[in-house]
């Protein structure tokens, strides 16, 4: 695995906290208020400057992007990108001054947020030549919300046009379903209208299912059934089937996976992920806090991680247990020891 000198990009995610209430996030149960065990915690400017030192600053250069690879996927040639497996961007109290600190350092930043808090002025802060902002618009005013709830469509497009109207390079991203794949035109067209330098199709694996209330009620669902269903589901029985369900995924699963080859987004970017309790790993997809947070490989991956806290240790020290998790790779199945999350995302035939 990669050594800290051979890092180029890092993916932080600077908070765990977010007004937003998405179906298929981690942070809740398909709108439920529900914590599975993450933290509620975020990076202060202060502990961001401990650990992105100037020095290490400097390396950060990213990577260039591949026509058919992980970089381009992954924000391209930025440094830094702040997309969160459970938090916001805007929910961070220093978000702007860690940017400012970045861009002082010649880092090319890229952020990923759904853009319904803060005011105009502040986004118009963020607006710097190496800054750019991916602006999660999943339709218009009348779908948007049913995935991203609790945000303000109206809100998201006057903070946005408040970033591009001060010069910012701004990003629409776009995830489709069932309920706005009709709209995909028109919000290109008002895209180009407003400003957005991109327009991006976000295929990430979103599936369908039923929709609560914070309280659990039922409330909507997504996907291709999207009228209501005849018996409305319990959220009580869903989310017990929700708990079980990593362990039926991972630990159990005999399946003989020696066959597949690992294109590891960690090696190739030469990234690293910062969670937001300053904890390091590899990639994203083994960054939910596995010491707490119930989710597939959880059991597997906690076994492996060692003083990776950066806020504890040097960054240097928090690469070590890496090695560990490369060394998975040679079982033959999953049940065996190889890593479910390393199979799950980076598997190639």
């Amino acid at each position: 695995m990669l050594k800290l000198s051979e890092v180029r990009k890092v993916q932080v995610e600077l908070t765990t906290r977010c007004n937003a209430r998405c179906p298929m996030c981690m942070r809740n149960y398909r709108g439920l208020d529900y914590n599975s065990g993450y933290p509620v915690t975020e990076l202060t400017l202060q502990q961001f400057q401990h650990i992105f030192t100037p020095e290490f600053c400097q390396q950060l250069t990213g990577v260039e992007p591949m026509v058919n690879g992980f970089q381009k996927k992954y924000f391209g040639q930025a440094g830094v990108s702040f997309n969160g497996n459970l938090g916001d961007f805007a929910s961070a109290r220093d978000a702007v001054e860690i940017v400012e600190y970045l861009t002082q350092h010649q880092v090319p930043v890229h952020i990923n947020t759904n853009g319904s808090l803060r005011t105009p002025d502040w986004w118009s802060r963020l607006a710097q030549p190496s800054v750019t902002v991916g602006f999660a618009l999943d339709g218009l005013a009348d779908t948007h919300h049913l995935y991203r709830q609790d945000t303000d469509w109206h809100k998201v497009i006057a903070n946005a046009q408040a970033f591009i109207n001060a010069g910012g390079q701004a990003w629409w991203r776009f995830v489709p379903f069932d309920h706005n794949r009709h709209q995909e035109d028109q919000c290109r067209q008002l895209a180009a209208d407003l400003g957005f330098v991109k327009f991006e199709n976000i295929y990430d694996g979103r599936d369908s299912g039923p929709v609560f209330t914070r309280t659990g009620e039922y409330s909507h669902r997504i996907g291709q059934d999207s009228g209501p269903p005849d018996h409305q589901p319990q959220v009580e029985d869903l989310l017990a089937n929700h708990v079980t369900w990593f362990d039926s995924r991972t630990i159990k699963s005999h399946k003989d996976v020696s066959d597949l080859n690992l294109r590891c987004i960690h090696k190739i970017n030469r990234e690293i992920y910062i969670a937001a309790d300053g904890s390091v790993y590899p990639c994203c997809y083994l960054g939910f806090y596995p010491e707490t947070m119930t989710h597939a490989g959880n059991s597997q991956t906690k076994e492996l991680v060692q003083e990776n806290n950066a806020l504890e240790y040097d960054l240097a020290h928090c690469l070590k247990w890496f090695d560990r998790v490369e060394h998975t790779w040679a079982k033959d199945s999953i049940a065996d020891g190889r890593l479910y999350q390393c199979v799950n995302s980076c598997a190639i035939t």
